[in-house]
């Protein structure tokens, strides 16, 4: 790397955990595409606990979520983002158990991509993340014998 692009590499981490701490709501939309064996597919939208301490950055998420069929559901997860020298980690915290789904690494002024990706069994997850004005989007997806889904979330 460059010394210009050192620079811009730890603007963007700056500014992506700055923006993390504000985030208040999301929405996300599930699809699927050919080959998928899942029916996961609808939108959902919710709210954001954000507490932060240290490097990190735990969302607390609560969401409605209504599948293909209109059948309503509560969903809750709990995320860990950790700022490290040259990327942010993200975590599921499952049961408070944190499982390691990517280190998201800067590849543009507002924009991540995964470092490596995710495997979950048979399950491969990828994830790109944009810093827009006034939103982060996130775009997960996840390949496998059964899957190819994709998930996309805005927060605010």
């Amino acid at each position: 790397m460059t010394i210009g692009l050192d620079y811009i590499s730890l603007a963007a981490l700056a500014q992506l955990c700055e923006r993390l701490k504000k985030v208040r709501a999301f929405s996300f939309n599930a699809s699927n595409g050919p080959g998928s064996q899942t029916n996961w597919r609808g939108h959902g939208r919710g709210e954001v606990e954000v507490t932060s301490f240290g490097a990190h950055i735990l969302f607390a998420e609560r969401a409605k979520f209504t599948d293909a069929d209109g059948h309503k559901i509560d969903l809750q997860n709990t995320y860990r983002w950790t700022r490290c020298v040259d990327f942010v980690r993200l975590e599921h915290l499952r049961r408070e158990e944190p499982v390691m789904l990517f280190n998201l690494v800067p590849v543009t002024e507002h924009g991540f991509r995964h470092q490596s990706p995710h495997l979950c069994g048979e399950d491969t997850y990828t994830a790109d993340l944009i810093l827009h004005p006034d939103e982060i989007e996130l775009i997960w997806q996840i390949d496998g014998p059964r899957k190819n889904e994709r998930l996309h979330y805005h927060y605010w």
